[in-house]
C-alpha cells in the first residue's frame, strides 16, 4: 500500500518531500493520518498498530513505534528520530508475533517481536545465510555497492517465518535466499531451511540497458518498492508509475520451453498516452538484456523497430498480470483488437 510517490532518485538514497510509507501487511492494513503522524499496519485483532511522528527536517526525519490502536500508548518503540524510510509490519494471524521491516533505500531490515500481554519482547535474530552474489556484467567500482535487504514474506500457518535474504549492487547483479525461520521452546529462532530462489522478473529488470529509463534500473526498483509498487514474482510481472521525467511502465517475464527469458517492456509517453510501446528482451552472452530486433509479434500491421519496439497510432498494449496472453486495444473505444498468446516458443494471435 502506497500513501505517496517518490519523485527522484539520487543515489540508492531517495529524496521526496511527500511522505511515502508503504505497508507489506499480508492480513489488513488500516490507515489514517493527521499531520505528520501516520498511523497503519493494524493488528489482526486490531488492538496494536504502527505509528510514525514526522518533522519538517529536510530531508524529512521520524520515528516509529507499536502502539496500542485505542489509547496511543507506546508499547515498543522501534526507533528515534532518524531519516525517514518506509516501514510495516507483518502480523501472525494471532497477533502474538509480529515482524518489523524498515528499508532506508540502502538496507533493508528485519526485527521481530513477541506479544507479551499488553507488551512486546524483541527476539535476537539468529546469524542468516547470505546469498552468493553472481559475477556483476562489466562490474567497475561505481557500481560494485552492495546492498544488503532481509524483508518478512509472510507467516505460514505452521507459525514460521518466511523471510527474503537479498544482496544487489548498481550493475544488476542480484541473488536472493528463501529462508524459513522456525521458533523452538522459550521463543527462540532457528533456521529450518533456505533455498536459493530462482531468477524472476526481477532479476532481469535489472539487467535491461539503463537507456532504456531516465535513471538505471536499479534506482527504480527503489522507488517501486518505496511506492508499494506491483512486484509479483510468481507470475513475472511488474510496474512502475513513474515521475515527472519518467514514463510509467510495466513488465512481463515469458519463458522458452528450455528456460530462457524472454522480457516484454511496455511504456508510455511522457506527458501523453501510457502503454503505447512494447519492447522485447534476450538475456545476451554479455549477462545483460538485450533488445530483440527481429519480428516477435505475428501482425503485418507493426513492424518491430531495432530502437523503439512496436509502435502504432491508435493502439495500446497491455501485458498479463496473470497468464501469458498480451492485449491490444483501440485507445479510442478501449475495445480489443489483438490477443498474442505465448506458446513456450513463439506468440500466436488468437481471437
Amino acid at each position: 500500500m502506497s500513501f505517496s510517490r517518490v519523485t527522484s532518485i539520487s543515489g540508492w538514497i531517495l529524496s521526496t518531500k511527500a511522505l511515502s510509507i508503504s505497508c507489506a501487511l499480508v492480513l489488513s492494513c488500516c490507515v489514517s493520518a493527521i499531520a505528520h503522524e501516520v498511523t497503519s499496519c493494524r493488528s489482526p485483532d486490531g488492538k496494536f498498530a504502527l505509528h510514525e511522528t514526522f518533522n519538517d527536517l529536510v530531508p524529512i526525519h521520524g520515528d516509529s513505534a507499536i502502539i496500542e490502536s485505542g489509547t496511543g500508548k507506546v508499547v515498543m518503540q522501534l526507533h528515534g528520530d532518524e531519516p525517514a524510510g518506509t516501514e510495516s509490519l507483518v502480523w501472525s494471524k494471532d497477533s502474538l508475533r509480529v515482524a518489523g521491516f524498515r528499508d532506508d533505500g540502502r538496507t533493508g531490515t528485519t526485527r521481530i517481536f513477541i506479544r507479551n500481554g499488553a507488551t512486546f519482547e524483541e527476539i535476537k535474530m539468529p546469524e542468516l545465510p547470505l546469498p552468493e552474489l553472481p559475477p556483476a556484467p562489466k562490474t567497475d567500482a561505481s557500481t560494485s555497492e552492495t546492498m544488503a535487504r532481509v524483508e518478512p514474506v509472510r507467516w505460514l500457518k505452521s507459525g514460521d517465518l518466511l523471510l527474503e535474504s537479498e544482496l544487489q549492487n548498481k550493475a544488476g547483479a542480484r541473488a536472493a535466499l528463501q529462508i524459513t525461520l522456525g521458533f523452538e521452546q522459550g521463543n527462540q529462532p532457528m533456521i529450518r531451511k533456505n533455498e536459493k530462489e530462482a531468477m524472476s522478473v526481477l532479476d532481469y529488470f535489472l539487467l535491461l540497458p539503463s537507456n532504456k529509463f531516465e535513471g538505471p534500473p536499479y534506482s527504480w526498483l527503489v522507488v517501486m518498492r518505496s511506492n508499494g509498487e506491483h512486484i509479483d514474482k510468481e507470475n513475472g510481472y511488474m510496474n512502475c508509475t513513474g515521475d515527472g521525467a519518467q514514463p510509467e511502465f510495466e513488465l512481463a517475464l515469458f519463458r522458452y520451453r528450455d528456460g530462457r527469458p524472454l522480457l516484454a517492456l511496455c511504456s508510455g509517453e511522457l506527458e501523453g498516452t501510457d502503454s503505447v510501446q512494447l519492447q522485447f528482451f534476450e538475456l545476451g552472452a554479455d549477462g545483460h538484456m538485450q533488445q530483440i530486433s527481429r519480428q516477435i509479434l505475428p501482425n503485418a500491421d507493426m513492424k518491430n523497430d531495432p530502437e523503439m519496439g512496436y509502435i502504432k497510432e491508435g493502439w495500446q498494449f497491455e501485458l498479463p498480470r496473470e497468464g501469458r496472453t498480451i492485449l491490444v486495444r483501440s485507445e479510442k473505444t478501449n475495445k480489443i483488437l489483438h490477443k498474442f498468446a505465448w506458446t513456450g516458443e513463439k506468440f500466436q494471435e488468437r481471437k
